[in-house]
Order: C-alpha cells, then sequence, then structure tokens
C-alpha cells in the first residue's frame, strides 16, 4: 500500500508537470521555449517571453533586449533568465526516485530541483537557476543610500564609492565593485580591469562606468528661476508644460519626455527605458523626476542678528542657537537636527516625515543647514601686517623661503616640510605624502604664494597742497611753509626746525627732548612739501629694506626692527638699537633700559651727529 500511494503520488506530479511539445517535461508554473538544437528548453518562469536566441526569457510583461542584455518595460530593467533543460518522460517507476522540487518561503510555489527561489519585483516567487543561492535580492524601496560619511547621499540602486579626494561618489549598480582608480566602478561579480577600460564577468566585457558625486544630505536650493528651486544636489528639467521638476541627481541629463533624467554623461534611451552608456549598454532604469517647492528670496529673522534665507524656518539646535530648515512654516523636529514639511509628523525612529492623513507617502527627513549672521565675512586672511591669503584658506609659514603660503582649505593643519597641508581632522604623513583620518587616506594639498605686499599707504595731509608720508608728521617750517618730522605723532618745537618723539618736550636752551627725567638727544628732519610725484618716486628707491624677501621696507632714515620671528617694524632713528622686547627702540648711541622703560646714553652727542645731512626740499616716503 506504501508503494501505491507514492505511486499515486508520482502520477500526481507528473499530470501537473507541463509537457512541451517535443515531448520534454518542465514543471507546472514554468513556460517551454525552443532551444537552439531545436526541441524545447524550460523557462522557470510562468507565462514567460522566450527570446530569440534560444537562450534566454524574460518575466511576463517584459520584452527581451539582447543587446543590453536585459528584460525591460517602462518602469523595470532586470537581467535576462537563463533557461533549463527539459526533462524526458519517465515511466512511473523512475518517477518514484527521480522526481524533487524547491518549495519557495509562501509554501505554495515550488521552483525545480538544484535551482533557487528568488521573490520577484512583484512580490511573486521565481526561480534562479542556480542552486543553493545565499544572497537573496530584494527590492530597495528607499529613497535615497545613505554613504558611511552619514553626510552624502547615493540614489536608489546605487553603492557609495569613495573619490580620490575622500568624499563619496555614487556608481549605478547596487552591490557595485568600486575600482581603484577612485573613478569608477563595475556591476557586481565583475572585476575592473582598468588597463583595458573594462568590467570583466567570464567571458563578457562592459565598459567601465564613471561615478557621479554624491549629493549631500544638507539640503540647500537649487534655483530654476526666480520662484521655483530643487533640493542641493538635484538638476532643474522642464515638464511638458514648460514648468519646472527636479532629478534627483547632479548635472543630470534631461530626456526628451519630460517626465525622467539620466545620470550625467549617460544617454537617455526612452525606448528600453533606461539610461544607457554611449557606448549602448544600459547602466540602469530611468530616473522619475520630483516636484519642485518654492523659492523665497525675503530673509525671515531668527532673532536680531540671525536670520534664514527666503521664507525658510528658524529651528532651535541642540546648543541653543539657530539652524535653517529649507520649507517655509516647516516642523522641527525634537532631536535638534531635522525638519519636515508644513503639516507632516516628524518620525524619526523612521527617519521620514509621515502626511498626518496618510494621503502622501513618507519623505525623507531633511536636514537642517546653518543660520545666516548679520556679521560679514572676511575676504580675506591676513598672515601678518603686510601677508594676506583669500578667505576660505589657511596661512601657513613656509620655512625654505621664510615666506607665508596659502593653503587651499579652511581651517587647514599646516605640515611641518613647509609645503603642504591636510584638511582640518588629518594628520600629515610625510611618508606617504598624504593625510590621513583613521583607515582613510587623502593625497595631500600643496600651498599657494600669498598675496604680499607692501601696507596700504596713506599720506598725511598738512593742508589741501601740502602732505607728508605715512609715519611722520607735519610741522611749520620758519618760511611758513610745511615740513615733514621723520616721526610718528611727534612734537614739533617753536623754533619751527626741529621736532621730539611723542610724550617728549622740546628744551630749547639745552637743544634736547626731554621726558621723566631722563634727557634724549634732540632730533629733526625738516621737510617740504610734496609737489612733483616724479621725486617721491624716484625717493622711494632709498627705503631701508628689512630682509631679503623685499616685503618689508622701512623709510629713509629708519631702522628695521624685529617684532616676530617673521615680521619686521620700524625704528624712526638711523642706526638705531633694536631693544630685545621686540618693541621698543633708541637712537644710536643709547642703550634700552627695560627696567627703567628708558634710553640710557653712551655718550654726548649734538644734532648734527643725530641729523646728519639734511634734506629740506625732499620727501622721504616709506612704510
Amino acid at each position: 500500500t506504501l508503494q501505491m500511494g507514492v505511486l499515486f503520488l508520482a502520477l500526481l506530479g507528473l499530470s501537473t508537470a507541463l509537457i512541451c511539445p517535443d515531448g520534454g517535461m518542465c514543471e507546472d508554473k514554468d513556460t517551454c521555449c525552443k532551444n537552439t538544437q531545436g526541441g524545447y528548453g524550460c523557462c522557470p518562469l510562468p507565462h514567460a517571453e522566450c527570446c530569440s536566441d534560444h537562450l534566454h526569457c524574460c518575466f511576463q510583461g517584459t520584452v527581451c533586449d539582447l543587446v543590453h542584455q536585459q528584460c525591460i518595460n517602462k518602469t523595470v530593467s532586470l537581467p535576462l533568465i537563463k533557461r533549463l533543460p527539459s526533462k524526458q518522460r519517465s515511466s512511473p517507476s523512475q518517477l518514484v526516485s527521480g522526481i524533487k522540487a524547491v518549495m519557495c518561503p509562501d509554501h505554495e510555489s515550488e521552483c525545480p530541483d538544484d535551482t533557487t527561489c528568488c521573490q520577484l519585483y512583484d512580490s511573486s516567487w521565481g526561480c534562479c537557476p542556480l542552486p543553493e543561492v545565499e544572497t537573496e535580492y530584494v527590492f530597495s524601496v528607499a529613497d535615497s543610500v545613505i554613504c558611511p560619511d552619514g553626510k552624502s547621499s547615493c540614489p536608489d540602486g546605487y553603492t557609495c564609492c569613495v573619490q580620490a579626494s575622500g568624499q563619496y561618489g555614487c556608481c549605478p549598480y547596487q552591490e557595485a565593485m568600486c575600482c581603484n582608480d577612485h573613478l569608477h566602478c563595475c556591476p557586481s561579480n565583475t572585476t575592473c580591469d582598468l588597463k583595458h577600460g573594462v568590467c570583466k564577468s567570464g567571458g563578457h566585457e562592459v565598459p567601465l562606468t564613471k561615478r557621479i558625486s554624491a549629493g549631500s544630505r544638507d539640503v540647500h536650493a537649487v534655483p530654476c528661476n526666480d520662484s521655483v528651486a530643487c533640493a542641493d544636489g538635484n538638476t532643474c528639467c522642464k515638464l511638458q508644460t514648460g514648468k519646472w521638476a527636479c532629478c534627483p541627481l547632479p548635472q543630470a541629463v534631461c530626456c526628451e519626455d519630460h517626465l525622467h533624467c539620466c545620470p550625467s554623461g549617460t544617454i537617455c534611451n526612452l525606448a528600453a527605458s533606461s539610461c544607457d552608456h554611449p557606448s549602448g549598454v544600459a547602466l540602469m532604469p530611468l530616473v522619475p523626476n520630483t516636484p519642485v517647492f518654492p523659492l523665497l528670496t525675503e530673509d525671515s529673522k531668527c532673532d536680531k542678528s540671525t536670520s534664514c534665507p527666503g521664507k525658510a524656518t528658524c529651528c532651535k539646535t541642540a546648543s541653543g542657537g539657530w539652524a535653517c530648515c529649507p520649507l517655509p512654516k516647516a516642523v522641527c523636529c525634537d532631536d535638534h537636527v531635522h525638519c519636515c514639511p508644513h503639516g507632516s509628523v516628524c518620525n524619526l525612529e523612521a527617519e521620514t516625515c509621515d502626511d498626518s492623513s496618510g494621503v502622501v507617502p513618507p519623505l525623507p527627513l531633511l536636514t537642517k543647514v546653518p543660520a545666516l549672521t548679520s556679521q560679514v565675512q572676511q575676504e580675506k586672511i591676513m598672515c601678518d601686517g603686510q601677508t594676506s591669503c583669500p578667505k576660505d584658506t589657511t596661512c601657513c609659514f613656509m620655512e625654505r623661503t621664510h615666506k607665508w603660503g596659502c593653503c587651499p582649505l579652511p581651517e587647514a593643519v599646516c605640515c611641518k616640510d613647509g609645503i603642504h597641508c591636510c584638511p582640518s581632522g588629518h594628520t600629515c604623513d610625510p611618508h606617504r605624502s598624504s593625510c590621513s583620518s583613521g583607515p582613510h587616506r587623502i593625497p595631500w594639498s600643496t600651498k599657494l604664494s600669498a598675496l604680499s605686499g607692501p601696507s596700504v599707504l596713506t599720506d598725511v595731509k598738512c593742508d589741501n597742497k601740502s602732505s607728508c608720508a605715512t609715519g611722520t608728521t607735519c610741522c611749520k617750517l620758519p618760511s611758513g611753509a610745511w615740513g615733514c618730522c621723520p616721526l610718528l605723532k611727534a612734537v614739533c618745537c617753536p623754533d619751527h626746525e626741529h621736532c621730539c618723539p611723542q610724550g617728549y618736550t622740546c628744551n630749547m636752551q639745552t637743544q634736547t627732548c626731554e621726558k621723566k627725567g631722563y634727557n634724549l638727544q634732540l632730533t629733526a628732519a625738516l621737510l617740504s612739501k610734496v609737489e612733483q610725484p616724479a621725486l617721491r618716486e624716484a625717493l622711494e628707491e632709498t627705503n631701508v629694506q628689512c630682509d631679503s624677501t623685499g616685503v618689508f621696507l622701512c623709510p629713509p632714515k629708519s631702522t628695521c626692527c624685529k617684532i616676530s620671528a617673521t615680521e619686521w617694524s620700524c625704528c624712526p632713528f638711523v642706526k638705531a638699537e633694536c631693544c630685545a622686547d621686540m618693541k621698543h627702540c633708541c637712537p644710536v648711541g643709547y642703550s634700552c633700559d627695560l627696567k627703567a622703560g628708558s634710553c640710557i646714553p653712551q655718550t654726548q652727542l649734538t644734532w648734527d651727529s643725530l641729523l646728519g645731512v639734511r634734506h629740506k626740499d625732499s620727501v622721504h616716503r616709506g612704510l
């Protein structure tokens, strides 16, 4: 009776099998397709489309694209399915020991022996012509793929790959192979052949695919016109109505149907509903456009000094400051990081914005962007009194040239070699000529030359017609004309021929400048008014050069004194002594007494020894 039962079950299985025209047998939910030998093979799909190469088949509702090796329709692009050989009809005694099947997880669908049940895009089950496949393909419904840095994202179905810059790019394949050149990628289960520029898999080759830049999770605005915009990392594309829509890819190609788009560098294949490589290989399905949002230009005030662009919504940060949600009347989420459109609810657990009515599908949370402060940003960064770098760069001192250089990165790390620099948070690795941050490495940057030059010179106006060089003081001459004392904010003596430093008084009887009981020989340099610019330019060559770079200059009849390891200042005395505190100086023949705060005379000096030859009709101009 047991054998009869087994035979009955075998006959029942035979009655449910699909018999092909040549007498071969396929599983009940298979499709018989002609093979290359003139017989029939089995496509492990119900009501399948048999391809004309007699080797492959496609899902119901799709067509075979043998050129691109895809099963396509208007919405999906799937790999071709390889057919299985049919089984010859056997006697019932043979069937008792020979019939096997793989039961799928729904406990209703079956696949032939030596195949694997895989869920299809419509949630039904199909048969993968490989035994014991470990990785199931699950169609993702997420709107984007978040890259490991937590800041970048790629479209659904893409793979994040690290670029040479250390930032992430997007490869238009799921579970793709990122190539070692940090520029290209290949489909899953293929290898990068950079030498020949192809992706290899067995005997098949497809061209390498160039990655696209990843989008930032911080949402900014890409204006389409004066009234509407798309999120940062998107591309504005026109609809058939002439209005705007958003392609969720940077620098994308807008397709001619005004409904879809493709990544930069690809071609819209509307007939196949795919984005193709220029060589003709299909890379991915067409990407549908998304709606735009209003672009609002009037700033929203958060407080007296902080505002948000347009009618973006001010939201408090965890630190108590302000951030901007790029939506009007937005909902600020409780995590103080994200926000949602007006009328929706923050679902922090699912990281979505849920519509309270349940009609609109969930949207990904939006990340706030920094608020705008009323403080004006610096157009340049001063390295010292005469040298500057452009904004968003960093001053780095170059030991070899003893000059400042500019690292083209904000708040950068200056490397000890005096030539290179690294981004903030990285360390310089001179052995590998790179910047490291944990396991990640990126090439280090080379500094640029700083914008060096003398300080902006402004003449000291004596009256509407006469002026003195910067750093000097206008004093009347006996003739009533103006002369120039080579001291800043000097005291003009009543004889109209001499002057004293600031804080001193003229003692005409002793012919000295006096201050706090200490005597300092009177110094004066009486100069006439400026009349001819050509004369001034010729005399500029007599400036005192402080170092070999020619960057730091002092006026004639003054002395260069260091005020730091890299900077110079001007002492208003010829052959002066620079004090050790790098702040003060004394005339020739005097020594610095820092404790007493004065200059101590070494020998008795006269006016003539201090003044030397006096030029009354020339103008000295310097830094």
